[in-house]
């Protein structure tokens, strides 16, 4: 199916025309049901990974390619780009508060003694809040200690260029009730062929609803292998755009020319990323395998066929 195309520069990409050229409705009622990342926000460029077509003159890793190896690249999440809000650090006063709420219900029962009896409303009451709120507490104390502390502090992807398939590290978030269960991390591994990767407009409110901003992100959105119609995995990668999408469009750009055009893994000059990697999942062994020797930074800069 042909798309209108736009041409900026010397750079022609695939502009969104309305219609929803990959996904049919099944695509909409999984993010309806929270699977999806990106909510429904509607596309703004949609992108091929198998085609030749360039969508940037000058490509770049951006600082997101955490290690390079001789068959692929561990390319940074979305995650792995900002610090966690400060805001989410500060749950843990109202967590503490209410399981404070909690024992004091029961400090109060505990001092009336028997007398309590004397008025059963009050204590059932003084129960039901103190059982409520310590309850609460805990859960909410549990959930943020296994985001903000135990949780990998990115989610990587693994493209491996000589098998022409990608590894995701898919999070899951963590229980409110199994309050002593860890984050659990999904592996999921998709071909390369099944990638249709989409760059999306999103309207950012900041803390305290003082402002608004456009942000953008490189969501690798991958088809079923049976109906390629139907979403298998959304990934978001690399980092927030601001005012477009177009340093994007240069990563995307990068990865694009790595996996199909023998591409080096980092552009000359550039670093691997060292900001957020302390905690990173551990991908099975049958993926790491399949990469071969690790590359230093100057190997990597080397254009080599897989």
């Amino acid at each position: 199916m042909n798309r209108p195309r736009k041409r900026y520069g010397d750079v022609l990409v695939e502009e969104w025309d309305g219609e929803e050229p990959f996904f049919d409705t099944d695509f909409a009622k999984k993010r309806t049901n929270g699977t999806g990342q990106v909510g429904v926000a509607q596309p703004r460029r949609i992108l091929n990974s198998t085609g030749g077509d360039r969508v940037h003159s000058g490509p770049s890793s951006s600082d997101v390619v955490l290690a390079a190896y001789e068959n692929g690249i561990m390319i940074s999440g979305l995650r792995g780009s900002a610090s966690l809000s400060l805001l989410a650090w500060f749950g843990f006063l109202p967590a503490c508060g209410l399981m404070f709420m909690g024992l004091w219900c029961a400090y109060v029962i505990v001092q009336a003694g028997a007398g309590v009896m004397d008025q059963p409303g009050l204590a059932i009451g003084l129960v039901i809040a103190g059982v409520i709120g310590f309850t609460s507490g805990v859960s909410i104390f549990s959930v943020l200690l296994r985001v903000l502390v135990f949780m990998p502090s990115d989610f990587p992807v693994l493209l491996n260029r000589k098998l022409k398939e990608v590894w995701v590290a898919v999070p899951a978030m963590p229980s409110f009730f199994r309050i002593f269960e860890l984050s659990p991390v999904i592996f999921e591994r998709h071909s390369w062929a099944s990638l249709k990767p989409r760059t999306y407009r999103l309207l950012e409110v900041t803390p305290g609803a003082s402002s608004a901003r456009w942000t953008y992100i490189l969501t690798l959105v991958f088809g079923q292998e049976d109906d390629p119609r139907k979403v298998a995995c959304e990934m978001n990668i690399g980092f927030k755009g601001w005012g477009d999408d177009f340093e994007l469009l240069q990563l995307w750009e990068h990865i694009r020319r790595y996996m199909n055009d023998a591409g080096p893994a980092l552009d000359p000059g550039e670093e691997f990323k060292t900001f957020s990697t302390g905690r990173l999942p551990k991908f099975p062994d049958e993926a790491m395998a399949a990469l071969g020797r690790k590359l230093s930074e100057s190997e990597a800069w080397e254009i080599t066929r897989a």
